[in-house]
């Protein structure tokens, strides 16, 4: 285990400008003590428990902060998931200038390969179409995923102005904040096509699977690059949307997910009952956010940041809630890769009022046990109630199946059942019943529905009669 006392003891090592002045090598070789990684899902790739998020003072830059710096001190700690988004106001621009200044630029003198492949550079479009209206937020009036992706590529790696040199790339891209199911339905749209004659309209993710392969079924990649190597998806507020977003992708290309997960999430319609239940049975690299509800456990009015006061520079707040507790609680949530944080300040000379330095070695340490977890969200629940997560869907209880279907299997005696998924509360879900006439006819262990094909069981005709069968999901 790495404690946030002999990290902080590594970090004496490190010179404070090490990037400037010393070759790749050096630089590379100044990174502190190995850190613990792990498994981004299905992607194959191993990242640090703690991720560089691209908003903070990479997005709200304050007077004096030297934000490109911000990301040059977590590589040097080691942190290898950096994060980004196209709305992110000038927060891609700032990774431009940290990876010139660790020659990360592909065709730049001394480029450093290695130190490149070791990363996960990550961004996000929130536009929903590649081809059709905008979606975003009128920031780039005329956007589509397809220009959203390029302008990261020139903006962290090329001019800024369009230009991208040969061999850049990021890690993946996520299709960004899906809250709704006109959402869900304009990412997909186009996907059926592909292969075929394409639609007026063409949704991000058709277009993304072009850049990613190489290929050119949407007529929108003519020089077949390869710009990504994964796709994603985030959301913060609707869990059974983005459930839905995930059971509609059959073809298993959607590799990771972030979302909200932090310990007032019961309080709201639960993402780590829902949607984490799918994507963990899919497999896909799950990434923590909101660690600290978007900074409302820590004084912070509810509702979203928009400028550089409401960026915290503190490393947690005495009279508040531990932000070591908060950070290993979404860590130890079951099927978590990592978490993702924006920073506000770091300290190269105070290792302990450094937020990155801080947040790792919380990051670190070891996971917090089911009983800490019931703890820290009973303490939350009694600070703040459900004041904290506006990001988030209210809580609106256990909501039954809302399909039914039941038809009889000729020639058998029994009755086909098929039901759709119920939607957590503050419990995970245990079972299905199924029942007719006041009995229970037969109880089915919860497992998530991965797909848009309903659950099956079957019952015997005989114990129906003429009554009416139900399925009812039951509370762990």
């Amino acid at each position: 285990m790495i404690t946030r006392r002999n990290l902080m003891k590594a970090l004496g090592v490190l010179p404070a400008a090490s990037y400037l002045t010393t070759s790749t090598k050096a630089f590379a070789e100044a990174a502190t003590p190995r850190l613990p990684k792990r498994l981004l899902g299905r992607t194959g790739r191993w990242v640090t428990p703690l991720a560089l998020g691209g908003q903070g003072s990479l997005q709200w830059t304050g007077q004096g902060i030297d934000a490109p710096d911000i990301i040059v001190r977590a590589v040097q700690l080691g942190i290898n998931y950096l994060d980004s988004a196209n709305i992110y106001g000038p927060s891609q621009v700032n990774y431009g200038e940290a990876f010139r200044r660790m020659h990360l630029v592909p065709g730049q003198a001394d480029y450093n390969a290695p130190l490149r492949e070791s990363l996960w550079i990550n961004s996000k479009t929130w536009e929903k179409f590649a081809v059709g209206p905008s979606t975003n937020l009128a920031q780039t009036p005329g956007a589509t995923a397809v220009s959203d992706l390029k302008r990261t590529l020139t903006q962290m790696f090329g001019d800024g102005k369009g230009y991208i040199p040969e061999g850049a790339y990021i890690d993946a891209i996520q299709m960004h904040n899906v809250q709704t199911f006109e959402m869900v339905d304009q990412i997909y749209t186009g996907m059926a096509e592909r292969g075929g004659k394409m639609p007026e309209r063409i949704g991000a993710f058709a277009a993304l699977l072009d850049y990613r392969d190489g290929t050119n079924y949407t007529g929108l990649n003519p020089e077949g690059k390869k710009y990504i190597r994964h796709i994603g998806i985030t959301g913060h507020m609707d869990s059974p949307v983005l459930m839905e977003a995930l059971r509609r992708d059959t073809g298993y290309n959607l590799d990771t997910l972030l979302v909200a997960l932090n310990a007032n999430d019961k309080l709201y319609t639960s993402h780590e009952y829902n949607v984490l239940q799918v994507a963990r049975a899919r497999g896909m690299g799950v990434i923590a956010m909101k660690l600290f509800a978007d900074g409302s456990f820590y004084g912070k009015t509810p509702r979203f940041s928009r400028a550089v006061e409401d960026v915290i520079y503190s490393v947690g707040k005495p009279e508040k809630a531990s932000y070591e507790d908060l950070v290993r609680y979404s860590l130890s949530i079951p099927g978590v890769s990592c978490a993702v944080t924006g920073i506000g300040h770091i300290d190269r000379a105070k290792p302990a009022n450094c937020q990155l330095v801080s947040n790792l070695a919380a990051a670190t340490q070891d996971l917090a046990s089911e009983a800490e977890r019931r703890r820290l969200e009973a303490e939350m629940a009694q600070r703040y109630g459900a004041t904290t997560n506006y990001f988030q869907l209210e809580q609106k209880g256990l909501i039954q199946p809302s399909i039914v279907k039941v038809e009889k299997i000729e020639g058998s005696g029994q009755l086909s059942v098929r039901w759709n998924t119920a939607i957590a509360a503050g419990k995970p879900l245990a079972s299905y019943e199924i029942a007719a006439n006041g009995k229970t006819l037969l109880s089915i262990p919860y497992r998530p529905q991965v797909t848009q094909d309903l659950f099956w069981a079957s019952v015997p005709a005989s114990a129906v009669g003429s009554g009416t069968v139900s399925v009812t999901a039951k509370e762990a």
